[in-house]
């Protein structure tokens, strides 16, 4: 008599595993895994995608640059956040905060003048555009941005 109350715990005890565990499933299956960008591994895969023209003109340390500049505006229009934390609360400029292409690269290359103009290294504005537009790219390849274009900024409701 004592097995069957093992055998039916037993059961009871697969049946409650197996239910949690599908549902754990079920939810994670509908997440998308985050994207962890790493300004190294970026680094290296946009400078082997470089036009010749580029490379000839850009050393590592000017795309690490370029890119460090580009998470920096990422991070003051709202649009970036630290690994493990969601894009939420603190981090957001403002609500519904977008990263429009065209005003990034605008920001990258004033503070690429900026710099030249100040004494630090010179990065023609080609090149700094050529680093931004594949630097998208590998965002878009680890999935930390959409393929949508984000050249156009968003029409805002009339009012």
């Amino acid at each position: 008599m004592a097995w069957v109350f093992f055998v039916l715990g037993a059961v009871v005890v697969f049946v409650i595993g197996f239910v949690a565990l599908g549902k754990t499933v079920g939810r994670l299956e509908l997440q998308r895994p985050p994207a962890v960008f790493e300004v190294q591994a970026a680094v290296q895969w946009i400078a082997g995608r470089l036009p010749d023209e580029v490379t000839a003109r850009v050393s590592y340390d000017d795309v690490a640059t370029v890119v460090g500049w580009h998470l920096d505006w990422f991070a003051d229009v709202g649009v970036a956040s630290e690994h493990g934390e969601e894009l939420a609360g603190e981090q957001v400029v403002h609500e519904g905060a977008v990263a429009v292409e065209d005003a990034a690269i605008d920001a990258v290359v004033a503070r690429a003048v900026a710099d030249a103009a100040a004494g630090g290294a010179v990065i023609d504005p080609v090149d700094v555009v050529c680093v931004l537009d594949l630097q998208m790219q590998y965002l878009q390849e680890i999935g930390a941005v959409s393929a949508a274009s984000a050249r156009e900024a968003p029409e805002s409701p009339e009012t």
